[in-house]
């Protein structure tokens, strides 16, 4: 296979975060990145950088120093990512990279906000820091948006890209078109990223085009730990390791991010479990952001009844979990369910 080289990011402290309400205990932060550090994954994604009181106990972190702090002390800072939500944070509270700082950032934003977040992510790749940017829900960029969009990432030249499925309803074509459109316009120097949920259960085939593309570029593939992650979940950290290990280059140790999974993720899991179920299943097929599916799958009702009201959602507020509005059709559908 073509590529330089392709890495995993594991996003477990952020993406599975959605799960507990990043709540993994001060203790268990320190574990998963020693841990996934001792297994040797490239980038550890350590949380989310968030405006607001800072919790030792969250993956959560107002300043910098916060993150650094939540780490163990002998871990290989230069694997060390956060995500910042555009407007979800205040750039001016970090300082310029230190010798010892992380390696970057990851910014993601939804389509209205791309111009304002590119500028962001400009100001802190001027702080010496590594960029990846992330526009959220892909599926809702036309191949003319899309392209246009890559074009403004080369005028930055960040160190990656990332096509973000974060509804989980992109199949092998959709991938591989996308992969190779992407591929073709961005600059060369610039790493191209994946980001899926589960929904359709199609992330780790797509995965897998990106993997097999015939293309000198640099690949990162993002997972997490045991696939933890909102609704249906993430490529699964330890299934992408076996199949790096088989079919590209045996560097990966899988044993630490077994230890994970029975010390930490398991007790997590049995509490507040995540994973492929109908309802997410019919958010995907809809369009619809898996909020919606999480709100309907606490109500306890038929999957047709989930079905009907998904259908519902008006097309502007699909991308955007809206609660009144679910809510809303909620109400309106039960009530004229059971009036019938």
């Amino acid at each position: 296979m073509g590529n330089k080289s392709i890495k995993i990011l594991d996003c477990t402290l952020r993406d599975g975060g959605y799960v507990n309400n990043w709540n993994f205990g001060r203790d268990n932060i320190k574990n998963i990145i020693h841990g996934l550090d001792a297994a040797g994954i490239d980038f550890i994604e350590c949380g989310f950088m968030r405006d607001g009181q800072y919790n030792p106990d969250k993956s959560l972190y107002e300043f910098l120093s916060n993150l650094i702090s939540a780490a163990p002390e002998n871990v290989h800072y230069e694997k060390l990512v956060a995500m910042i939500d555009y407007g979800e944070f205040n750039i001016d509270k970090l300082p310029e990279k230190s010798d010892n700082s992380i390696f970057g950032f990851r910014i993601i934003f939804k389509k209205n906000h791309l111009t304002e977040a590119l500028d962001t992510a400009q100001k802190i790749q001027d702080k010496g820091y590594n960029i990846f940017i992330n526009p959220t829900f892909i599926n809702r960029y036309t191949k003319e948006e899309f392209t246009d969009v890559i074009k403004m990432v080369n005028r930055i030249n960040p160190f990656a890209f990332s096509i973000v499925d974060s509804m989980g309803v992109m199949n092998e074509n959709d991938a591989r078109e996308m992969f190779k459109l992407a591929d073709g316009i961005l600059d060369k120097n610039i790493t191209l990223c994946f980001h899926s949920h589960n929904n359709l259960q199609l992330s780790f085939p797509n995965a897998m085009e990106l993997i097999k593309l015939k293309s000198d570029r640099n690949i990162i593939i993002d997972s997490s730990i045991f696939g933890m992650g909102r609704g249906a979940g993430n490529i699964k950290t330890e299934f992408l390791i076996n199949y790096l290990n088989e079919h590209i280059k045996s560097r990966y140790k899988i044993l630490p991010v077994l230890a994970l999974i029975h010390n930490i993720i398991n007790k997590i899991f049995e509490q507040k479990p995540w994973g492929y179920s109908v309802p997410y299943y019919l958010a995907a097929r809809s369009f619809c952001h898996p909020n919606y599916a999480s709100f309907l799958i606490e109500k306890n009702i038929p999957f047709d009844i989930i079905d009907k009201i998904l259908k519902q959602i008006p097309e502007n507020s699909k991308t955007c979990f809206d609660k009144k509005l679910i809510e809303k059709l909620f109400n309106e559908t039960v009530q004229g369910a059971l009036t019938c």
